[in-house]
Formats: structure tokens, sequence, C-alpha cells
């Protein structure tokens, strides 16, 4: 079978999945029907993508926090492989874009060290894949030295104008929270060295500081939500009972220093039966914290709240132009992830390994460095920067996200919503059964009068 063949074959199943899994979600979220509106993009957005203008030996840099223990910054390593699928939509529409990875230890001197091998490989523009101090300090030293910059998974210090984040702005993500925990009084935060939001209104604090082992918070936060009786005091008289509490909590939040350590105390919760919304401010949507629930057989359930811009998998199911771009994305993945030949950033897996995990973040920062350096004809930093200032992008410049406008430091256009969690497999990435089975699902729009 040519290329070709096989390429128009795994659309049109892919099409046929997408189609069962719009069904199904349908059904299982009970989505009203929105009214049809205008919509400029085509009726379909292709797979390949073209780059008219491109230069020759293009190359986009990429900095990557590797580790398999749970170091931070590196819960995004495998959502980073989206990068992968936006250069094979582009070699597909005959524009070469070369990626070269590096890997920045997990510290504030690699990152910079990366960064600056990355220049000396005559990279064009840079993609800080990672979080923390080192993700600012990787953001800086491309400043430094003139090289456009997009942060996917973390905001910059004081960017300047070739600097760019495509995550919510904390004020979005306020916002979404208070979203969440509407009508909720008696609020309890579990916490692991995590950060304390804000705005919200805590009720009572429990810190896994506290306890000798993270079952012993989990039952304390269950007796806290009044899903467990308190036992009697050590010393009671004999025949004392077991007494639940008076104001039990009505929401729980949950805040961690790394999604691995964020998904071991929703797992505990579980386990004690806790019963009230789980509400995630961070962490929850990094490849990371699924894959560690599914290893602690934790479960994905819609009592499980976290907060991001509309978008993801489930996106592919609407009918307009975002659900068009993220199906050409995911259909790409498909794609890609049937290529043997296909690697991933470090050249030393295939990309079929991290398909269940490859996001429009990483995807979406390329796109936009591509169409940035095509515009500006030129391969040149300083001119691919310039370039990308004056530019905005949809769903019809190849994005499978949210919208960006990169006029503004914070590109991100549209707004953080409540997501919740559902164990349904839509059908619309490479079947593996290791993968686990999560999928962050905006709340239906309201019905109309």
């Amino acid at each position: 079978m040519s290329s070709r063949s096989r390429l128009m074959t795994l659309i049109v199943a892919g099409a046929a999945v997408v189609v069962a899994a719009a069904l199904a979600l349908t059904l299982t979220l009970n989505r009203p029907k929105d009214a049809p509106r205008p919509d400029p993009v085509a009726a379909t957005v292709p797979v390949e993508l073209k780059a008219e203008g491109l230069p020759k030996n293009f190359s986009i840099g990429v900095v990557l926090t590797l580790g398999q223990s749970g170091e931070p910054g590196s819960e995004f390593n495998r959502a980073a492989q989206g990068a992968i699928v936006a250069a094979q939509r582009f070699a597909q529409g005959g524009a070469a874009v070369a990626l070269s990875a590096q890997n920045d230890g997990g510290t504030e001197d690699g990152a910079r060290a990366a960064v600056r091998a990355l220049a000396e490989q005559g990279a064009s523009g840079v993609v800080v894949a990672t979080t923390g101090p080192q993700a600012r300090a990787a953001a800086k030293t491309a400043e430094e030295l003139g090289l456009p910059v997009i942060l996917p998974y973390a905001q910059p210090s004081d960017p300047v104008q070739t600097t760019w984040t495509t995550v919510p702005s904390g004020v979005s993500a306020e916002a979404a929270l208070q979203t969440a925990l509407n009508g909720k009084n008696r609020v309890l935060l579990v916490v692991d060295g995590g950060e304390i939001p804000p705005s919200v209104g805590i009720a009572q604090t429990l810190s896994l500081d506290g306890f000798e082992q993270v079952t012993d918070l989990a039952q304390e936060a269950a007796i806290q939500t009044g899903d467990q009786l308190r036992p009697p005091a050590e010393g009671a008289p004999a025949g004392a009972e077991s007494t639940r509490v008076a104001e039990p909590a009505d929401a729980v939040v949950v805040s961690a220093a790394t999604p691995q350590r964020l998904a071991r105390l929703v797992q505990a919760l579980q386990s004690r039966d806790v019963s009230v919304p789980v509400v995630i401010p961070v962490g929850a949507t990094a490849p990371a914290f699924a894959s560690t629930l599914s290893e602690l057989d934790g479960a994905a359930s819609g009592q499980l709240v976290s907060v991001a811009p509309a978008g993801g998998d489930a996106a592919a199911l609407q009918q307009d132009a975002q659900g068009r771009g993220m199906s050409a994305f995911l259909s790409a993945v498909r794609l890609a992830s049937g290529d043997p030949e296909v690697k991933n950033l470090t050249d030393d897996a295939p990309f079929s390994a991290d398909a269940w995990a490859a996001d429009s973040g990483s995807h979406d920062a390329v796109v936009a460095l591509v169409r940035a350096a095509a515009l500006a004809g030129s391969g040149d930093p300083s001119k691919v920067g310039v370039a990308l200032r004056t530019m905005s992008f949809g769903p019809g410049e190849g994005l499978a996200g949210p919208g960006l406008d990169f006029s503004r430091s914070g590109a991100l256009t549209a707004e953080t919503v409540p997501v919740y969690a559902s164990s349904q497999d839509l059908g619309l990435r490479p079947p593996d059964e290791d993968a686990p089975r999560l999928v962050w699902v905006p709340a239906p729009a309201p019905a109309t009068p």
C-alpha cells in the first residue's frame, strides 16, 4: 500500500472512530445540542500542514527535563512529544522541520547550558517543555541570546518581546477554581508540598508533614468530610461510640509539589471513600498524574475536578473549528504512531510509546514558530521573533488547541474552565493497553431557553 493510500485509510478509519466516540460521549454527558454557528474554517482540517516560504535547514530546539523518578519538570516529557506530530504534519506538506532536544538535568545551570547548545546548533526558536526554576532559567537564557521562546507548560519570569507562554494566566485559573468551588462553604485543603491557592477560603488544612503515612492523612480527611467516623479517643470509657464531625467539609482541594505526589494523595482519598468533590488546581492534566494514578489503581471518576482551557481530546467531538483542528491532530498522532521509523524527541524510542500522551501544547508551539519563520522567510531567530509578535493563530493555521495571540506574552486566548475526569476511552488515539484512561472533559454548556 502506498503512503498516500495508507494516509487516506487511516483518516477515513479515524473519522469513523470519532463519530462513534462522539455519540458515546454525548450520551454520557447528556450534552445539549448547540445551535449551528457561522464558522470560517473549512469543514475539514487537513492532517498535512504546508508552510510556504519556510527556509531550508530550519530547526527548532526543545528543552526537556529527563527522568523516570518524578523529577520536577519531567512530568511533561511525554506531553512534549506533540512536537514530533507537528514536525510530521509539516513534512507531509513538504516543509522539513528539524527538532533538536536537550536535557536540562533538572537544574537551572543545566537549562542555561541546554539553550546555549541549541543556539550553537542553529535553532531558530526554542520550546521549553519543562516547568519550575529550570524553565524560567531556560527562557531567560533564550532571551539573552535573542532566541524566540515558547513555554507551553510554565510561566516565564519578566518576559520580554521574544518570550511567550501558552498556559492560562493566574487570574484565569483562579476564576475557574472559584467556579469549581461555587457553593462550597467548608473547603478542606490536603497538601503535600504544593502551593496553597491564594483566593480560596480554606476552612481547614491537612498537611502530609503532620502524619506518619499518607493513609493516615487520608483517614483524617475522610473523617473531616463525614465519610468516616472518628473512633473513640484513647482512654475513653468502655462502650464509647464513634462519632461523626458536626460540620463536615463539602469539598477537598488537593495540592502537591509534583503530579506524582498529587496522584498518591488522590488515590489515598479514594481508598477512604471520600465522596465530596476533589478539586485539583494544578498538576492533574499532566500525563504523569494519569500514569501514576493508574499505577496506584486510582479511579478517573467525575468526582475529580481540575481547571484547564477547554480543549484536550474531548474537543475533537465538538462540531466546530476547534473540534476539527483537534481531530486533525489526533489523526496525525495515529499516523505517526503507525510508522515505526518515527522516533521520540530524544530519538531513543518509537513515538508510538508516547502517543497516548502527546499533547496540543507542544504541537501548537512548533506550529507557531514554523508559521513565523515562513512569514519572515528566514530562520534568523531575530526575524522569527519579530514575525511571531505580529501573528495570531487558530485551527485554520493548524492549531489543535485553543487560539493563540502572540501580540502579547500570555498568548492563550481561551478562558480556563472546570474540567471533569472521565475514564471513557474515546477511541481517538492508537490502542495502547498500557496507557492510562483519563480524559478531562469540560462541563456541558447550559441549555438555552
